[in-house]
């Protein structure tokens, strides 16, 4: 026999209701090594009443204490989950797990699954770098997805992103791209079934203009890219904005290869930023070449399927 708490009452960082389930009682059973909190309670429904409030709780163990009172021990483990042969006998004791639809590990890259939320009947919470409903996204600017959110000016980035290695399709230096799309200034293959090879119909170097990424914040001491292309840096350049003003800057190596550089950027976690590409050159190697941006950041909320 199992028994649903009703609460209708947001979580404890007040964004979502949870709903969990208690299945029947294991008499004289315990799990152990999975306590995430100890209380003295005055009755075993004040335990349930704790587990629904500890969002990892999915589990409780209840046996007496002094004064009529009980120990109440809060498990981020169920008799569903790997290692469920945790269960130990103790005398006195009653084990009492949720219906748990973590016992699957439905979340990716070490997200941490909190079961009894959204219509899933779970949440992942995940770690930083990763986004989505179950932590399947890196939250990274590799372009193999496309350049949505990504705010342009002027007409050198109209053809992007680029599809495959189009530099070495007309007999140069290869991109050294990383999956299958990537920014390529003086290119025009933005789709997969044109022509390898093509260069921007106004020119490969002539247009100018700027590809801005959208916001995000800043959690790790590094952000690394793949940069090639022009090699003047007050012309052709990555920039790194942080509160509205440039506080890093790069450019290639004057070769259509893209090599991997980086940024310190300690100095600024906590704080929101941006990159931007800027091409204001117009005559050898005026475009840029960027891909496959990385760092420790938090996506921006429409990143995630959630929202």
């Amino acid at each position: 026999m199992s028994s649903e708490l009703g609460y209708q009452e947001l979580d404890q960082i007040g964004q979502e209701c949870r709903s969990i389930v208690f299945k029947e009682s294991l008499q004289e059973k315990v799990m152990k090594g999975h306590l995430i909190r100890l209380e003295e309670v005055p009755h075993q429904g004040s335990c349930n009443v704790l587990c629904y409030m500890e969002p990892n709780c999915v589990s409780i163990n209840v046996g007496p204490s002094k004064g009529g009172n009980y120990i109440c021990e809060l498990n981020n483990a169920s008799d569903e989950s790997p290692g469920s042969s945790d269960l130990q006998s103790k005398q006195d004791y009653i084990h009492l797990s949720i219906e748990n639809p973590c016992s699957s590990s439905p979340c990716f890259n070490n997200g941490t699954c909190q079961a009894g939320y959204t219509d899933k009947g779970f949440r992942c919470k995940c770690p930083f770098g990763f986004t989505g409903v179950r932590c399947e996204k890196a939250c990274s600017f590799d372009f193999e997805d496309g350049i949505g959110g990504w705010e342009m000016t002027g007409r050198a980035f109209i053809y992007q992103p680029t599809f495959g290695d189009n530099p070495a399709a007309r007999g140069r230096e290869s991109a050294n791209l990383q999956g299958d799309w990537w920014i390529g200034g003086a290119e025009k293959r933005s789709n997969e079934s044109d022509p390898p090879g093509k260069q921007h119909p106004d020119g490969a170097d002539n247009p100018h203009g700027t590809l801005t990424s959208p916001c995000f914040r800043i959690v790790g001491k590094n952000i690394s890219f793949l940069i090639g292309g022009g090699c003047k840096i007050n012309e052709v350049r990555v920039e790194l904005i942080v509160n509205i003003q440039v506080v890093r800057k790069e450019t290639g190596n004057c070769l259509e290869t893209m090599f991997r550089k980086s940024w310190d950027v300690e100095e600024f976690i906590g704080q929101y930023a941006q990159v931007r590409l800027v091409d204001e050159r117009s005559d050898g190697y005026g475009h840029i070449n960027f891909d496959d941006l990385k760092a420790d950041i938090i996506c921006p909320h429409y990143f995630d399927e959630k929202n």
